[in-house]
């Protein structure tokens, strides 16, 4: 996966009413088709910041019983209040199948599934040559989430990202509105009970976005975005690189400013790969202790990008896209967990 240039112990076990909440009112009935008169009721969040992980269902390991990870997740006491799955080209059906998203829905967690087709690079040129594989793609992952459990759609992570060499960025292309509004209808048309969402990624200063997906925002139920870190990166020597919470901020409310919809934080991940376990619980730190003040700032969610630690993983990182989990690829805590488990619901949330 690319990341651009920059993804207290549980109390009580959760019911599921804050979550009933947060969709309710979104969900009410079959959303008509987008048009240039129709905009998404608001998603209705209780108050609090609700937060999950992710970004898998389950977990193989050769000679090992599988393992539901969300029900890790709660044994460890993080928050389930959000479970991410992403699909990548070429997914399986057996990666999110509907008994796991009745079984998430019956545990009080909302699914937020990350669409990944573009994983090796987007750009204007790549949208248009792949659109008929990208729509089909699509479909699948509609016809996969419909049903009657509520689910968030993210679309196109991390788009504004820089395209491969020679071809035109997405942040400078205003048709790409349009490819929005037709994947949006999908979802519209074959899945009316899915949130449907688009993530940016937080490649501060630059803040480009309005003349790609301004004119579709309205038609968005929300929008996202990403906080990654890592060791390797170029700027981890620079000043404030590890103040996630301080950039989540900034990002949250340039997005709620700029186009007006609710806003998710997607995926945040800071590796602990390279001896980072200290910088790995610096970051949380920082991103919990803003979780009010985001909360104010239009964020109904915020999502840590892998429960563990995976091996196997490759991207933009290198190796340290190995160490992003909050667990150890053993499924041992992390110093970071501790903290991040403090966003768990308290028995008294509403």
């Amino acid at each position: 996966m690319t990341a651009g240039r920059s993804r207290a112990a549980l109390r009580a076990h959760q019911t599921g009413t804050a979550l009933a909440v947060l969709l309710l009112v979104a969900c009410s009935g079959d959303p008509p088709l987008p048009d240039a008169a129709f905009r998404p009721p608001e998603l209705a969040t209780p108050g609090r910041l609700l937060a999950g992980v992710g970004d898998r269902l389950w977990w193989w390991e050769p000679g090992r019983p599988p393992v539901f990870l969300p029900d890790q997740a709660r044994r460890a006491g993080l928050p389930t209040d959000l479970v991410q799955i992403w699909l990548p080209r070429g997914w399986k059906e057996s990666w999110v199948p509907a008994r796991d998203l009745t079984r998430l829905a019956h545990s009080g967690s909302v699914p937020v599934v990350v669409e990944y087709f573009f994983d090796r690079g987007i750009s204007r040129q790549r949208v248009r040559a792949q659109r008929d594989a990208w729509h089909r793609h699509l479909r699948r992952v509609a016809d996969a989430v419909r049903g009657p459990a509520q689910v968030l759609v993210v679309l196109a992570p991390e788009f504004n990202d820089a395209p491969p060499p020679g071809e035109t960025a997405i942040t400078r292309w205003r048709g790409f509105n349009d490819e929005l509004a037709a994947a949006l209808r999908i979802f519209r048309e074959r899945a009316p009970n899915a949130r449907v969402g688009v993530c940016a990624g937080d490649f501060s200063p630059d803040r480009d976005l309005r003349l790609s997906v301004g004119a579709v925002a309205p038609k968005l139920d929300f929008i996202a975005f990403q906080e990654m870190r890592a060791r390797g990166d170029r700027d981890a020597r620079a000043r404030g690189y590890l103040d996630v919470g301080g950039a989540a901020l900034s990002y949250a409310r340039y997005l709620r400013r700029e186009f007006d919809r609710p806003v998710l934080l997607a995926y945040a991940a800071i590796s602990s790969h390279g001896g980072w376990e200290a910088e790995q619980l610096d970051a949380v730190s920082s991103l919990v202790a803003r979780a009010p003040e985001l909360h104010a700032a239009g964020v109904f969610g915020a999502i840590w990008f892998q429960l563990r630690d995976d091996p196997e993983h490759t991207g933009y990182f290198g190796a340290a896209e190995t160490g992003f989990g909050l667990l150890d690829a053993r499924g041992r805590p992390k110093p970071a967990a501790r903290i991040w488990a403090e966003l768990a619901a308290d028995p008294g949330s509403p």
